[in-house]
C-alpha cells in the first residue's frame, strides 16, 4: 500500500463535535495573538502582547483575575490558541480499563470543551501519569491541528470540527521508541511539512539501505496536507537516550535552518526541506532536553544538566554562532560550565538572556559576553526526584514562570536583577507544562487543573509582532539534493506505487526549473519494474523482500525505500536462512539465526552488564514490527525459549518474550511468575488479563495469540503449553476490549537484559 488513512479504533467514535457540525478549516490570515504552538508565534516563548494582568488569585471570587479552572485539562500538556479554540493533549478516562489520551478542542474564552480525539496508548513502556506529554501544533494558514501521543500515534486533524485527516502509527511503520522515560517529541509545521522526530530503529543492513536500522534521533517529515513521507534524517548512531527538544526554523545567514537539541547530546542544525545537516556541536554525555534559543541574528542559546564533553563536571551554557558551517566544536562564542539547567528552555528580554536552572535558581547573562550578570534563587522545586521543568514566558516587559513545585510569578528586570511582582503557591499542584498567554488570557496547566486567567473587561492589546527575517534570493539552480516521495512504504505483491521527485539546491532550496514526469531516469535496485512516469510496479510472487527506486538527476542521486510483504499466510521457520528477514523493522539490530542447518532459529541478543559499563543494556528491550499496519483478525504463533543468567549470591534472572498482534502483546513475565494479555504494559489500569505461569529456563514452549475484532469492540485469546505436546483447546488467558485497537502489523517483544531469548517456527494466520 502506498499510504495508509488508518484509525484506533475508539479514536474514530470519540473524533466527534459535542457542539458544532463538522467544517472544512480554510487558509486565514494568521491573528498575531495566537499561540499556534508551545513556543509561541515567534518560536522563542516571547508575546508582543502588552497590558497584562500582574495579581491573579487562584481561589476564584470577585477580582481574582481567575476567568476558570477546569480540572479536566489538568496534565503535562502545553496548550495552544488558535483561531479562538484551545487545543490540547489530555489523559483520557484515568485509572480506568479504557485509559488512553485525547486531543481536546475547546473555546478559548469560556473553556466549555467543543470536540475531542481519543487516541488509545498501546504498545509502550510509558507510564499512564505521563500520558499527555506532548503538545499540539496548529497551522495557522490552514486551521489544522498535528498531534503525536505517548506511543507514536501521530495525526492530523481538522481544527474546527476534530475530523481525522490522516494518521499515522509511528512505530509499527518507521520504528519509534516509545520509553519508560515518556519523553515526546513536539511536532513542527514549516511551508507544507509537518516534521516530528523521535529516536527510530528502522530496518536495512547494507550501505545502500542507509544506516536506518541502527537507533538514532531521527526526523521524520510528512506532507503536512497528505501525510506522505518525504524524508528521515538524523544525528549520531546509538544516541543516548530520548528527548523532548523542539527545534525553532528560521532563516539564518540565508539558509533556512531547523534547529534542534539532540538524542547524541549535541545542538544541530539541519535543512527542513531535507533533512541534510548544516552543523552539529557535541555538548554533553547524554540526551539533551531544552529547546534552544535562536535570535533572528543568528545567535543560539543552548543549555544541559548531564557530562560536559568539555571541561570539568556536568551542566553547561553555551552561545554558539548559527551562521557556521561543520563542526563547531571549540568555535562557542561563550559558554558557562556547571549549569544545571536541563528541562527549562532559556528565553530573552532586552538582551538580556534569563536561564532557570533544575533547582529554579534564575541565571541573567549579558548574552553578548557570557557574563552573568546576576542569580536569584526563586524557590525549592524538588518534588521526590523532581526538578525544574516549565519554560517562562516573555510578555509585556516581564517574565511570567511556574516552578515545577507548583509556584507561579511575575518578575520585573531591574538594572541589576530581577523584583518579584507577584508570587502565588499552588497548593500540593506540579508542574510540567509551560504557561502561555492569547488574546490577554494566561493559560496555565497543573498536575490539578488548568487555569485561565485575565481581565474580564479589558480588550486584548499587542505590538505588531517583529518582521520576519527572510531567505536569501534563490539564484542557484543547481541540484544538490533528490529527493525521491514517498520515502518509505510497504506494499503488497503487485501492487503499485506512484513516485514523485523534488529537486533541492545546497542551500536546501527547491530549485526553479523542476523537471516534469516522464523526464526523470528512474531504476529498481531488488525486484519490481518502474517506468519513466514513476510508476512502480511490485512483483507479483510471495516473498518478503525489499526495493530501492533510484531517480539520478544531473549525476544527483535519490532513493526511495520499498518493503514488499506477501498477504497471509506468513510462515518462518528460519532453517534456511542466515539473517532474519530484511523487511522486518529492528530485525537485523537486535536478532540473529543460530543452529544448524535445517535445525535453525533466531536469537535476541543480550547485552550483559561489564566492570567498564555495569549499566551497559542498551538495545536489549525492544519491540521488533513484521509488516503493514492494515492488518486485521489474525493469529500469530511461535515457540520461545528462555535462557537463564545465574546470579552470584542472589536469585538466577531470565528475559521476557512476547507476540504482538493488533497492537496487543500476549507476554511471558518471568520474575512475576505470570502470562500477561495486554495493550498498554505500563498501565495499572487498562484492560489486561493474566494468568500464573512459571516457565522453566532452556525449555520450548508454543505461544499463540489471536484478535478478533467484532464492531465496536475486540476479542484478544492467548495461550501457551509445552511445544510438542497437543495444544489445548482452552485459552489461557481471553478479554474483550471496548476501546479496542482494530488493526496493526504482527512483532515480537524481547527483554533479553538478563538472558537471551530464542524463537522458532513463526506464523501468522487470518482467522
Amino acid at each position: 500500500m502506498s499510504f495508509l488513512l488508518k484509525f484506533r479504533a475508539g479514536m474514530l467514535l470519540s473524533c466527534a463535535c459535542l457542539c458544532l457540525p463538522a467544517a472544512v478549516s480554510i487558509a486565514a490570515k494568521p491573528d498575531p495573538m495566537d499561540w499556534p504552538n508551545w513556543r509561541g508565534p515567534q518560536q522563542n516563548r516571547a508575546s508582543t502582547e502588552k497590558n497584562l494582568v500582574e495579581k491573579w488569585d487562584p481561589a476564584g471570587g470577585p477580582g481574582s483575575n481567575l476567568l476558570w479552572r477546569k480540572k479536566e485539562y489538568a496534565g503535562r500538556c502545553t496548550p495552544i490558541v488558535m483561531r479562538g479554540k484551545l487545543y490540547m493533549i489530555v489523559h483520557d478516562q484515568p485509572d480506568t480499563p479504557d485509559e488512553g489520551e485525547k486531543v481536546v478542542c475547546a473555546d478559548a474564552v469560556t473553556g466549555k470543551p467543543i470536540w475531542e480525539h481519543r487516541m488509545n496508548v498501546y504498545l509502550s513502556d510509558v507510564p499512564a501519569d505521563r500520558a499527555g506529554w506532548s503538545s499540539c501544533v496548529g497551522d495557522p494558514d490552514t486551521g489544522r491541528i498535528y498531534a503525536q501521543s505517548v506511543c507514536g500515534y501521530f495525526c492530523c486533524l481538522e481544527g474546527d470540527s476534530g475530523k481525522l485527516i490522516w494518521d499515522h502509527s509511528l512505530h509499527e511503520e518507521y520504528g519509534l521508541i516509545s520509553t519508560f522515560g515518556g519523553r515526546t517529541n513536539f511536532p513542527l509545521v514549516f511551508e507544507d511539512n509537518v516534521i516530528t522526530s523521535a529516536v527510530v530503529v528502522g530496518w536495512g543492513d547494507k550501505p545502500k539501505w542507509g544506516r536506518f536500522a541502527l537507533p538514532a534521533h531521527r526526523f521524520m517529515c510528512f506532507d503536512k496536507a497528505t501525510g506522505e513521507l518525504r524524508w528521515i534524517s538524523g544525528t549520531n548512531i546509538s544516541p543516548y537516550d530520548t528527548t523532548f527538544s523542539t527545534p525553532t526554523i528560521l532563516p539564518i545567514g540565508g539558509r533556512q535552518q531547523m534547529i534542534f537539541c539532540s538524542g547524541d547530546g549535541g545542538v544541530w542544525s539541519l535543512q527542513p526541506r531535507t533533512g541534510k545537516p548544516i552543523w552539529g556541536y557535541p555538548f554533553g554525555r547524554a540526551g539533551i532536553n531544552i529547546s534552544p534559543l535562536v535570535t533572528p541574528e543568528g545567535r543560539v542559546f543552548a543549555s544541559q544538566d548531564c557530562e560536559n564533553t568539555f571541561g570539568p563536571g556536568r551542566g553547561s551554557v553555551v552561545a554558539l554562532d548559527g551562521t557556521e558551517s561543520g563542526d563547531l566544536t571549540g568555535k562557542e562564542l561563550w559558554r558557562k560550565l556547571e549549569i544545571m539547567a536541563g528541562f527549562s528552555s532559556p528565553v530573552m528580554l532586552n538582551n538580556r538572556l534569563y536561564v532557570v536552572d533544575n533547582s529554579a535558581k534564575l541565571f541573567i547573562f549579558d548574552p553578548e559576553t557570557g557574563h552573568i550578570i546576576a542569580t536569584k534563587k526563586l524557590a525549592n522545586t524538588m518534588r521526590g526526584t523532581g526538578v525544574e521543568g516549565p519554560t517562562p514566558l516573555v510578555a509585556d516587559g516581564k517574565i511570567y514562570m511556574v516552578t515545577g513545585g507548583g509556584q507561579w510569578f511575575v518578575l520585573k528586570p531591574t538594572e541589576n536583577s530581577v523584583r518579584i511582582l507577584d508570587k502565588i503557591r499552588l497548593s500540593n499542584e506540579f508542574c510540567d507544562a509551560s504557561p502561555i498567554v492569547s488574546h490577554g488570557r494566561f493559560y496555565i496547566t497543573t498536575s490539578e487543573a488548568m487555569y485561565c486567567v485575565g481581565n474580564r473587561d479589558q480588550q486584548p492589546q499587542a505590538d505588531p509582532l517583529p518582521p520576519e527575517r527572510k531567505e536569501a534570493g534563490n539564484s542557484d539552480d543547481k541540484v544538490a539534493t533528490v529527493q525521491v516521495v514517498p520515502f518509505d512504504v510497504v506494499l503488497s505483491p503487485g501492487e503499485k506505487q506512484k513516485y514523485s521527485v523534488r529537486l533541492f539546491n545546497a542551500a536546501g532550496q527547491q530549485v526553479k526549473k523542476q523537471p516534469k514526469a516522464g523526464e526523470f531516469e528512474f531504476s529498481v535496485d531488488g525486484p519490481g519494474d518502474i517506468g519513466k512516469n514513476g510508476l512502480y510496479e511490485a512483483p507479483t510472487d510471495k516473498k518478503h523482500q525489499c526495493a530501492l527506486v533510484r531517480c539520478v538527476v544531473d549525476d544527483v542521486v535519490g532513493t526511495a525505500r520499498i518493503r514488499i510483504v506477501p498477504p497471509l499466510p506468513w510462515k518462518f521457520d528460519f532453517d534456511h536462512v542466515t539473517d532474519v528477514p530484511l523487511t522486518w523493522l529492528g530485525g537485523r539490530v537486535r536478532w540473529q539465526v543460530r543452529g544448524k542447518e535445517g535445525d535453525k532459529y533466531i536469537a535476541k541478543k543480550t547485552v550483559l552488564p561489564t566492570p567498564k559499563d555495569p549499566n551497559n543494556k542498551l538495545g536489549t528491550r525492544s519491540y521488533l514490527w513484521m509488516g503493514p499496519i492494515s492488518l486485521s483478525n489474525y493469529t500469530i504463533q511461535a515457540d520461545v525459549l528462555l535462557k537463564e543468567h545465574e546470579v552470584e549470591n542472589g536469585p538466577s534472572k531470565m528475559p521476557e518474550v512476547g507476540l504482538i498482534d493488533s497492537g496487543y502483546e500476549l507476554l511471558i513475565r518471568p520474575a512475576r511468575h505470570i502470562l500477561l494479555l495486554n495493550s498498554w504494559l505500563a498501565s495499572d489500569y487498562r484492560q489486561y488479563k493474566n494468568a500464573d505461569f512459571r516457565p522453566g529456563a532452556d525449555q520450548w514452549y508454543t505461544l499463540k495469540l489471536s484478535v478478533i475484532p467484532e464492531g465496536d469492540k475486540a476479542t484478544i485469546r492467548g495461550k501457551i503449553w509445552p511445544r510438542g505436546q497437543r495444544e489445548p483447546a482452552n485459552w489461557t488467558v481471553e478479554m474483550e476490549d471496548a476501546k479496542p485497537n482494530l488493526h496493526g502489523t504482527p512483532g515480537i517483544y524481547g527483554l533479553s537484559s538478563d538472558a537471551e531469548i530464542y524463537l522458532d517456527n513463526l506464523q501468522v494466520t487470518p482467522n
